[in-house]
Order: C-alpha cells, then structure tokens, then sequence
C-alpha cells in the first residue's frame, strides 16, 4: 500500500510538449483498483461530522443532504449550519468543495412558497435551483416529475426512430429486441418514482408508438391486442410490477413497519 500511494510524480503532456514532473503530495492516480476504496474510507466520517440531526445521502462520490424543519427561520439557520460544517470538514481533510457543482433544492407544496435562502461561505454563494438531476433522475421542488419525464420523451424518440430504421431489414423478433435493449431501460429506470405521474402519459403515448411499428400496425389500431402479442407490458402494467418487485425485495422494512404501527 505504501508503494502505491509514495513516490509517484505527474506531468502533462500535449502533443511534443512536456511539463516539468512533480511529486504527487496528495491523493492517488485516478482509475486505479484501489482508488474507490480509499476514497470511501477517506471520507467515511463526512455525515458523521456534520450532525445526527441531518440524512446524509453518500453514493461514490456524490453526497447529498437532506434538511427537514417546519420552521422558516429555523431552516434557514440549519441550512446554513450544515454548508458550514462541510466546509469546515473539506478545509481540515485538505479538499476543496467544488461550488460550481453544488446546488441547493428546496422540496415544498404546490400550496406552500419556498423560503428566499441564500447560502453564502467565504463570499461564495450556493446556487438554487428549481431542478436537479440525482442518479439518473431529474428532481424538481415539487417532485411532479414533470422536467424528468420532458428529458425521457427525446430519448425515446432517438431510439423510435432506431427502430423504425432497421424496420425493412429486420424481422418482428430483433426489433423487440432492441426495443427491450435500447427503449425499455430508459422507460422502466426509476419508474416506482415518476410512473403514477399525470405526465407519464406522454411516455406511454411513445410506448404505443413503438409497438404498432413493430407490429406494422397503424395509428389506430387498438393497443392492448398488439402489447399482449409482443409480450411486452404497457407502461401502467409495468409500473405495478416494478412496485411489486422493490415491495418484495424490501419486504422486511415493510413488515417491520407495519408490526411497530400495530404495536
């Protein structure tokens, strides 16, 4: 392990021109085996130093914090609270925060205004922002789903057009086919979330598309028929299965759950 993070030096190289090699003092070579690793356990006491009052969400090397209080000014003060600590702890682990790719996300109701938050340390302000893409999901402050689904629908249309493309040489099999490796990842990721949106009906619109061209079917020919034929679920179908399968996979937090209600 000492080998491997000692006595390395970096340079840069463009085209013939070289700079001068210097001794790396901090960190490790990016895309290493062991680099995730050290990472994770470099930063393993993050949420820890913040606070056990707030949800630290750690994924790789985004990390998210989830602040709840009823009270406008008392929200205010923990939002500014947290960004202090994590500041404190980027400037004592000798990082830096990157403040062009930090946002801040304020969840409310349609019937509640947001609070005028500025987050502010060093004479730098924290960006808010109405939307925000999360692990493949674009999140708005009132969770509608509405920007999310707006970024699928040309997704699916690029891959509407693949498959109309390759429609005259291809038979019925490996365009369903492609519709499963090219379409249906993009319609069923994260679909427990958005799929009960008013807005999902866009994306189902694009779905029946998908199977009359497969089917060479037209624009008016009834949908239930040809999705049974293709064996391929509609996309409200789809969305009670997916919520079927997470309820199952996660059927011990929901007993448990339900047992500490009963009791």
């Amino acid at each position: 392990m000492e080998s491997y993070v000692w006595n390395r030096y970096q340079g840069v190289v463009i085209n013939d021109y070289s700079s001068t090699r210097k001794e790396v003092q901090h960190g490790g070579p990016q895309g290493s085996v062991h680099g995730p690793l050290l990472f994770l356990i470099y930063i393993n006491d993050l949420s820890k130093s913040i606070s056990d009052k707030y949800i630290p969400i750690l994924f790789a090397d985004d990390t998210s914090f989830i602040i709840t209080n009823h009270d406008d000014s008392e929200f205010r003060h923990k939002v500014n609270e947290v960004f202090n600590k994590i500041n404190k702890w980027f400037h004592s682990n000798l990082l830096m925060l990157n403040y062009d790719k930090t946002y801040f996300l304020q969840f409310t109701t349609k019937a509640n205004k947001e609070n005028n938050i500025q987050i502010l340390y060093s004479n730098k302000k924290i960006a808010t922002v109405k939307s925000i893409k999360f692990l493949g999901l674009t999140l708005d402050t009132t969770l509608n789903w509405k920007h999310h689904i707006s970024e699928l629908i040309p997704r699916l249309n690029k891959a509407c057009y693949a498959i109309r493309s390759i429609k005259p040489f291809m038979p019925p099999n490996v365009q369903r086919s492609t519709y499963f490796s090219y379409a249906h990842s993009i319609v069923s990721y994260g679909l427990i979330f958005w799929g009960n949106s008013t807005d999902s009906n866009d994306i189902f619109k694009i779905q029946k598309r998908f199977i009359r061209i497969i089917t060479n079917s037209n624009n008016n020919a009834p949908s239930r028929e040809l999705f049974e034929s293709l064996n391929i679920l509609p996309l409200q179908s789809q969305y009670i299965y997916s919520i079927l399968l997470f309820i199952t996979k996660n059927k011990d937090q929901f007993f448990s759950q339900l047992t500490h209600t009963c009791n």
